[in-house]
């Protein structure tokens, strides 16, 4: 949080994309602290075996959820049916997506939107049946969990979350790009 000149923010990305031979330019940027965030959260397409998005998020700023510092709530149904609106109309154009939103007490607002592939359901965060699964407390971080993804890609092991921790989370997020079989194992 705080103001950053967004002309030096993306000259920087640019440079950076270009040194990590990254070819796609950053197009937009959105200042989310222009938000009043009464609820926040995320949501992900539904699996093919499901109708609705899964929304999970928190009251206030989503920070400290998205880092899975901060468990999902029951979120009303107002912010809920707020929220599907924004998917549908996202949906209908892009297809299957990820998506961070802000609702500020009237409407939601889109503050991050991705392609992805549905793939995530119930406990699962990524599909598949390794021979064995790691257990990862979710309290060690995000580094941590970072860390852990080159060994389990190598042993070809899979990685189950320990923590109340949301499935659209950054947590859930980093499993899926990875496409590290995983689950979630709620305290």
């Amino acid at each position: 949080y705080g103001w950053r000149d967004p002309f030096q923010l993306m000259n920087e990305e640019d440079q950076n994309r270009k040194q990590n031979n990254l070819l796609a330019p950053i197009v937009s940027i959105l200042a989310q602290q222009a938000v009043n965030p009464q609820y926040s959260g995320s949501l992900l397409t539904p699996h093919l075996t499901e109708k609705e998005p899964l929304i999970e998020g928190v009251r206030g700023k989503g920070d400290h959820f998205m880092l899975g510092e901060a468990s999902p709530i029951q979120l009303p149904q107002e912010v809920i049916e707020e929220v599907k609106k924004l998917f549908q109309l996202a949906f209908k154009h892009l297809g299957p997506i990820e998506m961070e939103w802000v609702y500020d007490g009237e409407r939601a607002w889109v503050v991050q939107l991705h392609k992805s592939n549905p793939v995530s359901s119930g406990e699962i965060i990524y599909p598949g049946e390794p021979f064995k699964f790691i257990d990862f407390e979710v309290k060690q971080g995000l580094e941590a969990l970072r860390q852990l993804i080159p060994l389990a890609e190598k042993e070809l092991v899979g990685i189950r979350l320990i923590g109340d921790v949301g499935i659209t989370s950054h947590f859930g997020d980093i499993l899926r790009k990875a496409k590290i079989p995983s689950r979630i194992s709620r305290d």
